[in-house]
């Protein structure tokens, strides 16, 4: 069923479970018709004013949901890749391949956007213009960001002649493809990632609520919340309390056990289009998960090590241009696939998406949902007959 934007507008932009919240449409309208806002889940959603709107039909033709952007083929092989330069890789999650190709658009005067977290820990997209303002869009965030206005931005930018770098998720890219059209591109680098899914913000700080009264702290004092350390690969979570490096233990680190088994993604997720090794993008990177388990890498991965695709002739050239500061290995699409599994399947679609996501948006403590979403004697039984299942190779 399409979602519903106004019943005086005869005008459907895309079907409701379609919808990423990439936010095309909302850049695109000419008279500031559409806003996003928070659905239930808290997921961001196109919202038309009858009064403002003039039936342009716009929206629903920027929309790529409607209009599918075309994929690159896969060719070539998957690059194992790790910045030269260790302070570099410390200061990243996964290898410092977004530092260093954002090093590379400054030094050609350029800019760059990336995602940020606010101190109201919503993530949106902003600009760096310099190394300085690159700081806060290191590292992961699993959490969904809003684009704001930032396509109309890039738009002024590439007008101006102005080379752009702009990360995102696939179907953040694929709106700022569409929201562009005929502009030219020649100064365009788009880079992905390689992405699970996206919980929404409402979520993320209803747990750190919970997180909260689980430490018995103010919700205030939690600060420069990280999804995962920096100098590792673990996924463990850390925050800042009065200036002490807080490491949260498994019982409290609820909202990234919840998201990595994928109950808290956005419904378009569990049918991403994205989920395939032909990308959208000039440059995809994501984390190389698994390297060296069969095949020797010949470079310190301690601190993390970049997947890295170069999909067009852009993203090859620019590879090219910073291969110098990066160690570097070509390996097998077995390898690059085997733990990165949205490289050829969208998440999963778990049965009990609704009652977790329920449980994360409620009034209980994070005992009490760690109890319905894992504790339950029906879940550790679920545990019990999955884990012979596997055993009987009846799943994997």
């Amino acid at each position: 069923m399409p979602w519903p934007i106004n019943t005086h507008i005869m005008v459907e932009i895309c079907d409701t479970n379609d919808c990423t919240g990439c936010g095309a449409c909302y850049n695109a309208c000419p008279r500031a018709a559409i806003s996003m806002q928070h659905d239930d889940e808290g997921f961001l959603r196109p919202v038309i004013d009858a009064g403002l709107c003039i039936d342009c039909h716009l929206c629903p033709r920027v929309c790529p949901a409607n209009n599918p952007v075309t994929k690159h083929e896969r060719v070539g092989k998957p690059i194992a890749a790790i910045a030269a330069d260790m302070a570099t890789v410390k200061r990243s999650s996964s290898g410092g391949m977004f530092s260093t190709i954002a090093e590379h658009i400054f030094a050609d005067g350029g800019v760059v956007y990336g995602v940020v977290m606010d101190e109201g820990n919503v993530a949106h997209h902003t600009v760096a213009r310099n190394i300085d303002e690159l700081a806060p869009m290191r590292s992961s965030k699993y959490i969904q960001s809003d684009t704001r206005q930032t396509y109309r931005s890039v738009k002024q930018d590439l007008k101006r002649g102005v080379p752009v770098l702009y990360t995102g998720t696939p179907c953040q890219i694929a709106g700022l493809l569409n929201y562009l059209g005929n502009t030219d591109r020649s100064r365009l680098v788009t880079a992905d990632v390689v992405c699970h899914g996206t919980p929404s913000a409402k979520m993320f700080i209803s747990y750190l609520h919970k997180l909260a009264d689980y430490r018995h702290i103010q919700y205030e004092n939690i600060k420069d919340f990280n999804f995962r350390q920096t100098d590792t690969w673990d996924i463990v979570p850390v925050f800042y309390l009065n200036g002490d490096k807080i490491t949260l233990q498994r019982a409290e680190n609820l909202y990234m056990r919840l998201f990595l088994s994928g109950r808290l993604h956005r419904p378009c997720c569990y049918h991403c289009p994205y989920a395939t090794t032909g990308r959208i993008s000039d440059i995809t990177i994501a984390d190389f998960w698994g390297i060296g388990e069969k095949m020797a890498f010949h470079y310190d991965t301690k601190a993390g090590c970049s997947l890295v695709l170069p999909n067009s002739d852009k993203g090859k050239e620019l590879f090219a241009q910073i291969s110098g500061k990066l160690h570097y290995e070509y390996r097998s699409w077995e390898e690059a696939l085997k733990y990165n599994h949205q490289l050829h399947t969208p998440s999963r679609q778990p049965r009990d998406r609704a009652t977790a996501i329920k449980a994360v948006l409620g009034s209980d403590s994070i005992e009490r949902v760690n109890y319905i979403m894992f504790n339950s004697p029906a879940k550790l039984l679920q545990r019990i007959i999955r884990k012979i299942l596997r055993k009987l190779h009846f799943i994997h």
